[in-house]
């Protein structure tokens, strides 16, 4: 299995799996009026995002969310939660931050506004989770698990 420099895995998609993340971040995005929606790696690579991203550096942004569940991951194992929260909410004056887990391996970011309904929110994301599931852990096209290189 290939690696990059870091020591992190190379991960690859087809473009029908790349076409179908976009899709359902489009969705998600449209159905919670959200503000940003990003699709990352738990190492914090950007896979996919929508929104209003031009004022905000998303590099940064998603890189402190991949810290947030790695802290998270060893706060619920002390508490005896098992290996990781599924969700996190960081609530603002006016943003919430809706962090969730894809997987072990990739996590969303939902930003939204906070007069937002969060159980909205919550019903459109665990949908989009699951749909993103199917799309990057079985790839249709080759029926295979996604590709590690």
């Amino acid at each position: 299995m290939a690696r990059k420099i870091d020591g992190s895995k190379v991960i690859s998609f087809d473009a029908t799996q790349y076409e179908g993340i976009k899709k359902y971040l489009g969705e998600l995005y449209s159905k919670t009026r959200a503000k940003v929606v990003l699709f990352a790696d738990m190492a914090g690579q950007i896979i996919g995002e929508r929104g209003d991203t031009a004022e905000m550096n998303t590099t940064v942004l998603s890189a402190l969310a991949a810290g947030d569940f790695a802290a998270t991951a060893e706060i619920a194992k002390l508490v005896g939660e098992g290996d990781r929260f599924k969700l996190h909410l960081h609530e603002g004056e006016r943003k919430n931050v809706y962090l969730t887990n894809v997987g072990e391996q990739f996590f969303m970011i939902i930003i939204f506004e906070a007069n937002v309904a969060l159980g909205m929110v919550r019903v459109y994301t665990k949908k989009a989770v699951e749909s993103l599931m199917n799309i990057v852990f079985y790839n249709k096209v080759k029926k295979r698990p996604v590709c590690y290189t």
